[in-house]
This record gives structure tokens, C-alpha cells and sequence, in this order.
């Protein structure tokens, strides 16, 4: 009797043995085949994940900004079209300036066109300036052209007025006759009375120049208005 009682306590415990064994089997198992084998570091996770949500996050965008902006800047690049015909009318002023002095030099030769320009400037300076020395005069204009000017220096001759040149620039224009040399200046100068400074005029001039023995003199200088250097009306 206790031999078989015996044998059952151990066939019992057998079975709680296979029983154990198992269910240790079973959740090695499962835990093999459930788990990833490596390990994801917590941060990498969420940076993953934050990374994922601003890719898929959609970018609102004001297209009519967008748009408004582009082509405001397509406007700013483009060039207005009058500045474009300003430009167009300038060269083509200054070309054909270039070939106004050019044909001078061919007709004339360069030493010659160079002679009359120094004139020119020297004529239009002693009139802004509005020198009464004669004899420096006498060499640079004809006689008809000095006794005009004569007359307007003593009508206009003011003693506490003083003229300073500030810049001539001189360019080649068309001669009114054949045999002659004319040339265009844009010349500034100051106006001070008793010192003080009154008015900085800017004035266009056109001066005819002639031969004469084997020099260019000065025979009449104009404005387009046919007015004087003070702009009050007198011919020259």
C-alpha cells in the first residue's frame, strides 16, 4: 500500500515537472518571436516620429502672395520704356556727334578741328566771364562779331558782380553754311554779388566758327532762344 502510494507522489511530481518545463518552453518561445531583437533607442524613436509628422505635415502657402511678389519683381527688372527711349535717343545723339567730328576732321584734318575747339572754349569763357580786355578778344573773333559783343558788355557790365566758371563741354554740331565749323557747349558757371553767391546758371550755346588766314575764329555764338547769357532776351 505505501509502495503505491509512493509511486504516484512521483509520477505526480513527474507530471508537474513536464508541466513546468512546458510552459517555460512556451514563453521562451513566444517571447523569441514577439520581441525585436534590437533594441530602439527612446530619442531615436521620437525623433523618428517627429521627423515623419513634418514631412507629412502640409506647408500652407499663399499663392496669391507668391504670385504678387514674382511679379512685382518681374516689373522692377524690366526697363520702363520711356527710360529705354532716353537711353535710345542719348546714343543716338552721341553717334551722331561722333560723326560730326569726325567728318570735320576729314574735311578739315584733326590739328585744324582741334584749333577751332580751343577757340570756342576760349570765346564762350571770355563772354561768361564777361572780360573787357580787347586784346584777347581781337585774335579769337571776327570784327563784326567784337563790336557786337563790345555793345552788350558796356549795356550788361556790372561791377559788383563776379562770374566763375564752373564746366564747358563742348560737342560738334551741324555748320549752318559749308566752310564752316559749329560746335554746341553746355556751359555753368556762378553768380556772386558782393561775395555771396546768387545763382548757378546753365546755358546752351551754339558758336559758329569761320576761317581766317590759316585760323578758326569765332563769327557769332547764339543760344537757341537767341537770347543773351542772362536770359533776358537780347540778341547776340
Amino acid at each position: 500500500m505505501r509502495e503505491d502510494n509512493h509511486e504516484k507522489r512521483m509520477f505526480y511530481k513527474f507530471i508537474f515537472l513536464l508541466v513546468v518545463t512546458g510552459l517555460i518552453v512556451i514563453v521562451c518561445i513566444w517571447k523569441w518571436t514577439a520581441d525585436d531583437p534590437k533594441e530602439q533607442d527612446p530619442e531615436e524613436m521620437f525623433g523618428t516620429s517627429s521627423q515623419k509628422e513634418n514631412m507629412q505635415e502640409p506647408v500652407n502657402l499663399d499663392e496669391e502672395k507668391i504670385n504678387a511678389v514674382l511679379k512685382d519683381e518681374g516689373k522692377s527688372k524690366k526697363p520702363d520704356a520711356a527710360d529705354e527711349n532716353k537711353q535710345s535717343e542719348q546714343t543716338k545723339n552721341n553717334q551722331e556727334e561722333a560723326d560730326l567730328e569726325q567728318k570735320y576732321i576729314i574735311q578739315y584734318s584733326e590739328q585744324e578741328v582741334e584749333q577751332a575747339k580751343e577757340q570756342a572754349e576760349k570765346v564762350i569763357a571770355l563772354y561768361l566771364l564777361q572780360l573787357t580786355d580787347w586784346d584777347k578778344w581781337e585774335d579769337a573773333v571776327t570784327a563784326n562779331y567784337l563790336e557786337n559783343v563790345q555793345k552788350e558788355m558796356t549795356n550788361f557790365k556790372d561791377e559788383k558782380t563776379k562770374r566763375e566758371l564752373d564746366a564747358i563741354d563742348l560737342f560738334a554740331s551741324q555748320p549752318l553754311k559749308d566752310g564752316e565749323i559749329t560746335y554746341g557747349a553746355y556751359a555753368t558757371w556762378h553768380v556772386t554779388v558782393k561775395g555771396k553767391s546768387t545763382s548757378k546758371p546753365m546755358q546752351l550755346y551754339y558758336i559758329t566758327l569761320q576761317k581766317e588766314g590759316d585760323k578758326w575764329i569765332v563769327s557769332n555764338m547764339v543760344t537757341p532762344n537767341n537770347q543773351n547769357m542772362e536770359g533776358e532776351g537780347k540778341e547776340k
